[in-house]
């Protein structure tokens, strides 16, 4: 094995810094008028410093993983995902607001369980192929044991309820475990079975997933329903055009549309910097997809190609489900939009893993891709 140590992966390491500057620009641009509201006219920056102070842990943790040997994270995945599990069912006592209980608090310190349920998942899942990578063609081994761990945490996300996480999480979870072997039939039986149960649960009509399905068939709402949501960023995209309004000129910001600093903050890019703007912005999410699949195919072990898989699947799949949100493609799910959006948790996690896709990236060897798939499959 050609092993050969070398720097970080340069281009995904610019994307990501673009990000979070353009975000913090766009928060600021998409947030100023609600600033104002909530802090009664006396700072028009209040998002944009939380978001900023926000990024001192986020960029401390950053630094640090790139400094750790990634693979010494392997012997924490089984605990990190049992802690992230008991984390969910505290939040069912002490984290919720209204109808949901996504939120936990510990001090000063605001979290979506969730998020910490994604990086642990992944992670656990990624150790998990590496260690039976040879009998992960077997339904039991390849399946049956891997989704017995992970779907107790799944399930408490939807009790959350938070549907379209759940949805997220199991389609990573599969992707991972058809690249380290596992057989496509029984994980589309595996599949169907899964969305079926999280299909009843939705059908409940007390649940609200129900709500934003039917907005999303029906968006002439009033101002207070989902649909309203979905149909005003519509019209963000529409008065943008190909070359937007300007930075700054947003009208959709004023009460019109609301979440624009955090679901829908793509709407008031959209109709401040254009279609061509838009357009440049899902490229680099593509580019980060993309470097994340190339380090998986230089990568020295299992385990790194695994979390390659499973990191940049998860970034880019909230890219693209927040994005066909603001779009109209998909019904209102709640998910941010990763590097841009307001907020700490998705922040931080997702900063995680970039910073490990990092680390991978700097012990490397040469395969092509036949080599890499039957490496993964042996």
């Amino acid at each position: 094995m050609n092993i050969k140590e070398q720097g970080q992966d340069r281009i995904l390491f610019i994307a990501v810094i673009a990000l979070i500057s353009f975000g913090l620009f766009m928060l600021f641009s998409a947030s100023w008028v609600k600033s104002l509201e909530i802090t009664g006219g006396d700072s028009r920056t209040y998002f944009l410093v939380s978001q900023m102070i926000k990024l001192i842990p986020a960029f401390f943790i950053f630094v640090l993983l790139t400094k750790i040997n990634y693979r010494k994270l392997q012997f924490l995945s089984p605990y990190l995902l049992f802690t992230s599990f008991l984390l969910l069912i505290y939040t069912q006592f002490q984290g919720c607001s209204g109808d949901s209980c996504r939120w936990l608090s510990i001090g000063p310190i605001s979290f979506q369980t969730s998020d910490v349920a994604r990086f642990s998942i992944i992670l656990f899942l990624a150790s998990y192929i590496d260690n039976n990578h040879k009998q992960m063609k077997q339904f039991v081994k390849g399946i049956f044991y891997p989704m017995l761990a992970i779907i107790p945490v799944a399930l408490m996300i939807i009790i959350q309820p938070d549907n379209s996480t759940t949805l997220i999480l199991l389609t990573i979870a599969f992707a991972m475990l058809f690249v380290g072997g596992a057989s496509f039939i029984q994980l589309a039986t595996i599949g169907v079975f899964s969305v079926g149960t999280i299909g009843i649960f939705i059908l409940n009509e007390k649940n609200y997933a129900l709500g934003r399905i039917l907005s999303f068939i029906d968006s002439s709402g009033s101002s207070a329903s989902i649909g309203y949501q979905s149909n005003q960023a519509l019209i963000g995209l529409k008065q943008g055009g190909l070359s937007g309004m300007g930075i700054g000129e947003s009208i959709q910001k004023y009460s019109y549309l609301p979440e624009t600093h955090t679901d829908f903050i793509f709407a008031i890019i959209g109709e401040e910097l254009g279609f061509i703007a838009g357009s440049i912005l899902m490229l680099v999410y593509y580019i980060i997809f993309y470097r994340a699949v190339q380090i998986s195919k230089k990568s020295n072990d299992i385990f790194g190609i695994m979390l390659s898989i499973g990191f940049g699947l998860s970034i880019t799949i909230y890219a693209f489900i927040n994005i066909g949100v603001v779009i109209g493609v998909i019904p209102v799910t709640g998910v941010p939009l990763p590097f841009i959006s307001y907020g700490g948790s998705s922040l931080i996690i997702n900063l995680m893993m970039i910073a490990i896709l990092l680390n991978i990236s700097k012990a490397q060897r040469k395969l092509n891709v036949k080599r890499w798939r039957l490496r993964v499959n042996a």
